[in-house]
């Protein structure tokens, strides 16, 4: 009897220790392929360049990193290109989140038209971005400047044309497109604070503004933390939209250094030859993201312990 439950046992853990293999070897075969060796690859790819004529790689530890000196010492393009990245990271890592804040405030307190807003500031999320583009397309080349034209005989460029007003209408919908997500959670994080806190707030007299920087603000800081953090490490992967808006027609002035990233692989007629380049970039700009990042969530992480 004994040696039958023995049995039983024995066939009962070797079918639990198959079906936790079962389960746990996508997602470990999908971070192998998918993060270890493309991360790897792109480490290796680095320090080769890409012969043409032979059509392969050849080790050479120094000619990405000369060509990005080079093109630092001697060309705008990539102090243009940082200046792009580091102003939409600053509109919507930090003039951004205190918008979404704000509004998410709006919507938590159920104030006048909170659904509304609600539904107008998330619905980027939900939209595909491509349809997104489209349409804020139509409305900042066309129907602002026939708006002006027609009721106030001011004749304006297009907004996405014009060299003045391209860059900040690029700022404006990649601040307008951050809100979604945000507003969701922090909606949700702001939902979670103690009713009794409040409470507590109003009998002493606390007015609202107060009852957001002094109570609601510190209560869900952990979440604006997160999201701060997760905001620098993605400062110089982000394209702004620019090539959904313009394609590879986009000046080298207006280069974010996600953008520049990706015309160099996407590009045609680069082929291969830019990708150990493209590699090497980023590299630099992993050395650079990846001290500021933990600046960040140090200085962050401080706050929420006073």
């Amino acid at each position: 009897m004994e040696v039958t439950k023995l049995k039983r046992k024995r066939v009962r853990d070797v079918g639990e220790l198959i079906f936790y293999i079962c389960l746990v070897a996508l997602p470990l075969l999908q971070v192998a392929i998918f993060y270890i060796y493309v991360n790897l690859n792109s480490f290796a790819m680095s320090f080769q360049t890409y012969d043409t004529i032979s059509g392969k790689f050849t080790w050479d530890f120094g000619a990405n990193f000369s060509r990005f000196w080079q093109e630092l010492t001697k060309s705008s393009l990539l102090w243009d290109a940082f200046v792009n990245s580091l102003i939409i990271w600053v509109l919507s890592a930090i003039f951004g989140r205190i918008l979404a804040i704000l509004f998410s405030y709006y919507i938590y307190k159920k104030w006048i038209l909170d659904k509304f807003f609600k539904f107008f500031l998330f619905l980027p999320s939900i939209l595909p971005g491509i349809l997104l583009v489209i349409v804020f397309k139509f409305f900042a080349n066309e129907a602002i400047p026939g708006y002006l034209l027609e009721l106030h005989e001011k004749v304006i460029d297009p907004l996405l044309i014009g060299s003045k007003t391209l860059m900040p209408t690029i700022y404006f919908f990649n601040i307008w497109v951050s809100f979604g997500g945000q507003i969701l959670i922090y909606t949700g994080a702001m939902d979670q604070v103690a009713p009794e806190i409040i409470e507590a707030g109003k009998v002493d007299g606390v007015k609202p503004y107060q009852e957001l920087f002094l109570i609601i603000v510190p209560m869900i800081l952990p979440t604006v933390t997160t999201f701060m953090v997760a905001s620098v490490a993605t400062l110089f992967t982000n394209q702004a939209s620019l090539y959904s808006f313009f394609g590879d027609n986009v000046g080298y002035e207006n280069f974010t250094i996600g953008y520049y990233l990706f015309e160099l692989v996407n590009k045609t007629g680069n082929g291969k030859s830019m990708y150990t380049y493209a590699s090497a970039l980023g590299i630099v700009c992993t050395l650079i993201a990846f001290p500021l990042t933990l600046l960040v969530r140090r200085l962050l992480e401080g706050k929420e312990e006073r």
